[in-house]
């Protein structure tokens, strides 16, 4: 729980600095994944998935959103 807090104090934050849209959203992504891969790393799995880049995971949202 704390560190659902934590990742909602650091959005807030961002947002409230004045940064634009995309950078929020990258943060926000980059966070996340942080914490991903901290807890994978915690409970000491061995198939952790690998971390993808924003670029990469805003590549495919774009592929999977544009018409066909």
């Amino acid at each position: 729980m704390t560190q659902v807090f934590r990742v909602l104090c650091l959005a807030l934050i961002v947002l409230a600095s004045g940064c634009s849209a995309d950078t929020a959203r990258r943060t926000t992504y980059e966070t996340l994944q942080n914490v991903r891969q901290r807890e994978c790393m915690k409970n000491l799995t061995p198939d952790c998935d690998k971390r993808e880049t924003y670029d990469d995971y805003e590549r495919k949202r774009k592929e999977l959103d544009s018409p066909k």
